[in-house]
C-alpha cells in the first residue's frame, strides 16, 4: 500500500484498518510523505528515506562495462540473492519473474562469476525514470554512476531521474547531483509477517 495524499492521514488510517480486517493481516505500507505514526497501530518502522530528484541530463550515456539486463527467472534469482547479500532489509523474495516482461521495468546486474556483484532497477513512468535497489557487494560508488547511465540509456536522457535513498546511498546520490525533495517511511506489520 502506498499513500498518495499528504493531507489524507485520517482517511488513510481508516483504509489501513479496512485492509487489515479484510485480509486478516496488516499490509506493508509506503508512507510517501512521512506523515503517518503507526507505532501504536501494530506496525514497525522498517526505514526512513528521502525522495531524490535530478533534472534531465539530455546526453545519452555510454553503456557501463559488464552490466546486463536480467531477462530470465534464474538470473533474477541470482540477482536477488546478491541484492539480499548487500544488505536488503528483508529475507523474503520481493521481485517476481513477471516484472521481467514489463517493458517499463528493467533490472540490471553487473556480472561477476556466475552471479552479480552490483545491481539496480530502473523503471519508466510518464514523466520520469525511477532508479532503485542500487547495490554493490564491493562497496564502490561506481554502481551509482552506472545506474544513472543505465537509466538514461534504457529510457531517455530527456526526463528527470527520481528515487529514494537514505544513509550512504543518499550521500552518494547527492554527490552525483540529486537533491532531496521530501521524506518517506516504510512500515511493516509488527507481528513479524
Amino acid at each position: 500500500m502506498t499513500t498518495l495524499d499528504p493531507d489524507a492521514t485520517e482517511e488513510q488510517l481508516v483504509e489501513i484498518g479496512r485492509l487489515t480486517d479484510r485480509s486478516g493481516r496488516r499490509p506493508g505500507l509506503k508512507d510517501g510523505f512521512s506523515r503517518l505514526d503507526l507505532v501504536n497501530k501494530g506496525f514497525r518502522l522498517l526505514f526512513s528515506a528521502s525522495w531524490i530528484w535530478v533534472e534531465p541530463h539530455g546526453i545519452a550515456a555510454r553503456a557501463p562495462q559488464d552490466w546486463a539486463r536480467i531477462r530470465d527467472a534464474a538470473a533474477l534469482d541470482r540477482w536477488e540473492h546478491s541484492w539480499k547479500e548487500s544488505g536488503s532489509p528483508t529475507d523474503a523474495n520481493v521481485f517476481t519473474p513477471a516484472l521481467l516482461s514489463d517493458p517499463n521495468m528493467h533490472i540490471y546486474g553487473r556480472l561477476a562469476g556466475d552471479g552479480f556483484d552490483a545491481g539496480c532497477i530502473v523503471n519508466r513512468s510518464p514523466e520520469a525514470v525511477g532508479i532503485s535497489n542500487i547495490f554493490s557487494l564491493t562497496g564502490t560508488p561506481q554502481a551509482f554512476r552506472d545506474a544513472i547511465s543505465l537509466a538514461n540509456i534504457a529510457f531517455s536522457p530527456d526526463v528527470p531521474l527520481v528515487g529514494y535513498d537514505s544513509g550512504a546511498a543518499l550521500n552518494e546520490m547527492t554527490r552525483l547531483g540529486f537533491r532531496s525533495v521530501g521524506k518517506l517511511r516504510i512500515w511493516l506489520s509488527d507481528d513479524g509477517s
